[in-house]
C-alpha cells in the first residue's frame, strides 16, 4: 500500500499547494470561463437541430407528393 503524497516533496522542489496556485494562476478554472460562449453554443445546437427537423419533415411532406 502507498502513502498519500507529502505537501513537501523529500527533494525540496515547490510544494504542492504553490504548484496548484501556479496552475491556477496560468490556466484559471471552469468557472472563470466565459458563459456567453456555453449559451451560444447551446443555441446553435438549438437552432441548427430545430433546422434540420424542419428540413427532415419538409422532405417527407415532398416525398409523400
Amino acid at each position: 500500500m502507498t502513502s498519500p503524497p507529502a505537501d513537501e516533496p523529500a527533494d525540496g522542489g515547490p510544494a504542492r499547494e504553490e504548484l496548484d496556485q501556479q496552475v491556477r494562476d496560468h490556466y484559471g478554472t471552469w468557472r472563470d470561463q466565459p458563459k456567453g460562449l456555453a449559451c451560444a453554443v447551446v443555441v446553435a445546437f438549438l437552432v441548427l437541430t430545430t433546422v434540420a427537423f424542419g428540413l427532415a419533415v419538409l422532405a417527407v411532406v415532398l416525398a409523400a407528393r
